[in-house]
């Protein structure tokens, strides 16, 4: 009797058959996984900069302004506060850098004189244009860490400041002013008397889907070195959440191919909200003194 020196055509296509049933079960525990652990990343870069806003209040006495901008009497802003500091030129995500233990970058950037952003972002090497990854959430895999904008670079976030239920605008007089932060804000801890448990601080959007253009959007109105635009520093809930790119106002993400947002809240825990939460109960979340009772079983 011969003995045999290999396998027959039928023994390995059952084999191949069942190696091909191996990878299919393990692919999706493996992309779960893998999901997991963006999400956990997002969740920390936000517990990072909730730290980071709170020591900085504990150093001046408030919270950092959403963009601090000097009044001009010919251009404004108008309708907005005074700045909380007067003579600076900067926005949130730059205020909390020494306490993202980013404090380099900070030190280097020119804030003592209007449009420093020409000093800051002049070229692909300067100090704007630094990618920080403490914001940019891994999910959001259409998000560059630095993008051009004419002859300027700036590095981009992917988080931002929730400035209440009202759309941005560059005229404070209609604004309601009602969230954590907007223009020239100086909001303390007593000021959010619906509880810093129940109040939105920061979240994330989602820029996929986003169309180019040569407009300033063409950054996805993330530029955290950017003090004069409010859209690049805070998002509001005047709109539900957005999982694809519609408009660099409203909050949004990828996780969980666009079903959930990672939210900190003022009192430093990080939740995933899920974009089908009831729009009133969204916009509840957002302001700070709206004297609303929210159930957290409604989100």
């Amino acid at each position: 009797m011969k003995s045999r020196t290999g396998f027959t055509l039928i023994e390995l296509l059952v084999v191949i058959a069942i190696i091909a049933i191996l990878i299919g079960l393990l692919l999706p525990a493996v992309q779960k996984v893998r999901e997991t652990a963006v999400n956990m990343t997002c969740q920390n870069n936000l517990h990072q900069i909730g730290l980071a806003l709170h020591n900085y209040e504990l150093a001046n006495d408030r919270f950092p302004p959403g963009v601090n901008l000097p009044p001009d009497p010919t251009n404004g802003p108008f309708g907005w506060p005074p700045s909380p500091d007067p003579g600076r030129y900067y926005s949130l995500n730059m205020a909390i850098l020494p306490f993202i233990e980013e404090g380099n970058i900070r030190t280097k950037l020119v804030d003592n004189v209007p449009n420093p952003q020409n000093v800051n972002c002049a070229g692909p090497n300067s100090v704007g244009a630094q990618a920080v990854k403490t914001y940019i959430c891994p999910a959001d895999a259409a998000m560059p860490a630095v993008a051009q904008y004419g002859t300027l670079y700036f590095g981009l976030s992917s988080y931002g400041g929730c400035s209440g239920t009202s759309a941005t605008t560059t005229d404070g007089r209609s604004s309601l002013q009602n969230g954590m932060f907007y223009m020239n804000s100086a909001v303390r801890p007593q000021d959010v008397t619906d509880g810093l448990s129940n109040t939105f601080m920061y979240g994330e959007r989602s820029r996929l889907g986003y169309q180019g253009s040569g407009s300033a959007s063409a950054l996805g109105g993330w530029a955290w070195v950017n003090q004069y635009a409010q859209e690049d520093n805070t998002m509001n809930t005047s709109q539900p959440m957005q999982a694809l790119y519609v408009n660099i106002n409203h909050f949004g993400s990828q996780h969980q191919g666009g079903a959930t947002s990672n939210f900190l809240f003022a009192d430093g825990s990080v939740k995933a909200i899920h974009k089908t939460i009831n729009i009133v109960v969204y916009q509840r979340l957002s302001t700070r003194a709206g004297g609303e009772v929210v159930d957290a079983s409604s989100y």
